[in-house]
């Protein structure tokens, strides 16, 4: 059995940022490098590293600036439509029998329209489970060989040696839970808003339960902005960094059947198969959200939207009506970039709603008891609030640097606040040999 290397660097690739982490083992834990960089244009999509040179090049100067020294690595497979994680129950049996029936599952579990793919299967041992029932659940993740191959040609690139490479749904359970007794043995719903994508992953004291991938992310909330206030996609995504925030006070107060304001009745349909990390295990009745970015620090005042001229003193009130938002005086920008994501934030919190409930339907004796929220989006401001109030469990913005001691060289304590909620799958990666 190989040695356990002593320090590892996590790598995340996203369609927005590159991020890495290098963590020290040990008990706890010890971060000593972290570092962010833009993703070259177009060099990482939904199916993964298109154009592994640029993201070689930027990865390798991030490394450099970052002052990694370490060559083990551990990638997360990038591209929601290159890898699939699915928790099966299948009958109880020996190991030799599971590998007969896994590489049948495998088969039939392949969305990819390339057939070349690597996976890899470990059976799920949940404390307090009965070692005699019937059946047992297994974790399943499969990936296109190319976006393997990929992750591997750009460690050469670097001189890096590719200690791992895993998936997104087991990162974010190492450095958000498993690091965090008080997380750890409860369940919890991590919901981690990207550029690209949104996964829903419930975790039932620390172990995953329940993956889903939603293939809609932040861009699909700028081009909502950019249509609504007729602009350019480049002007609209610095205009939603700059202003977009949930308006609590302006929120539609519609009645849903479930009974909560401003909720919505439906949504667009989940493709079951092809996904970034995850997919419902099984295929369900759940619809497609939107997601969303992170405000960037740093841009310039937008001159779109300008105020409205004042109606006169005595100009009569008039009534409002009951299906808009209740008017405060914010900047009308802002009311206009709130007005023009609400509908996808309503979406969002449906398919969070929507997971909790069929993760419910298969676990009668367990509920969800927090959602922590991680990626780009999660600090949209009030959006944790609005997340919690809609679906009446506590939300909170996760923070992967909770559980581990940080002796960050090249960073000070302010840059790492202020980019915990981007560095979850980094960190959770760079804890590989941890756990």
């Amino acid at each position: 059995m190989a040695k356990q290397p002593g320090i590892v660097v996590g790598i995340d690739l996203g369609s927005r940022f590159i991020k890495v982490a290098e963590v020290r083992a040990g008990r706890p834990p010890v971060v000593t490098n972290i570092g962010i960089a833009p993703t070259p244009e177009g060099a990482v999509d939904s199916t993964g590293v298109v154009d592994k040179a640029a993201v070689a090049a930027t990865l390798k100067k991030l490394l450099a600036e970052t002052g990694v020294g370490t060559k083990q690595a551990a990638f997360a497979l990038a591209g929601q439509n290159s890898v699939v994680v699915r928790i099966l129950e299948v009958p109880r049996m020996n190991a030799v029998e599971l590998k007969q029936h896994m590489d049948w599952e495998i088969g039939r579990n392949i969305p990819f329209a390339d057939t070349r793919v690597q996976s890899a299967y470990e059976v799920v041992r949940r404390p307090g489970a009965n070692p005699s029932a019937d059946n047992m659940e297994v974790v399943l993740a499969v990936a296109q060989q190319d976006a393997v191959d990929g992750l591997v040609d750009i460690a050469d690139k670097l001189g890096l040696e590719p200690y791992a490479i895993d998936v997104e749904p087991l990162a974010l359970a190492r450095s958000l839970l498993l690091t965090q007794p008080d997380l750890q043995s409860q369940n919890v719903a991590v919901v981690n808003l990207g550029a690209e994508a949104t996964s829903i992953d419930i975790y039932s004291q620390g172990y995953l339960s329940f993956p889903r991938i939603l293939p809609t992310g932040g861009n699909m909330l700028t081009r909502a902005i950019a249509e609504r206030l007729m602009i350019s996609e480049a002007d609209a995504e610095q205009l939603k960094a700059q202003l977009a925030e949930v308006l609590i006070d302006q929120i539609p107060q519609a009645t849903s059947p479930f009974g909560v304001p401003g909720m919505p009745t439906g949504g667009f349909y989940t493709p079951g198969l092809g996904s970034e990390t995850t997919i419902a295990p099984e295929p369900s009745p759940f619809m497609t959200p939107g997601s969303f970015t992170a405000p960037e620090p740093d841009i310039p005042p937008s001159p779109f939207a300008t105020p409205s001229e004042p109606e006169p003193a005595d100009a009569p009130t008039a009534e409002p009506e009951p299906a808009l938002p209740v008017q405060s005086p914010t900047d009308p920008r802002k009311t206009e970039v709130f007005l023009a994501i609400y509908p996808l934030l309503e979406e969002l919190v449906s398919e969070i709603r929507r997971s909790i409930e069929y993760f419910r339907s298969r676990n009668p004796d367990a509920d969800v008891q927090m959602i922590v929220l991680c990626g780009g989006g999660a600090i949209m401001p009030n959006l944790d609030q609005f997340i919690a109030q809609a679906v009446g469990i506590p939300a909170v913005v996760g923070n992967p640097f909770k559980g581990v001691q940080l002796q960050v060289k090249r960073h000070g304590p302010e840059y790492v606040a202020a980019n915990a909620h981007l560095m979850a799958v980094a960190v959770g990666m760079g804890l590989h040999a941890s756990f």
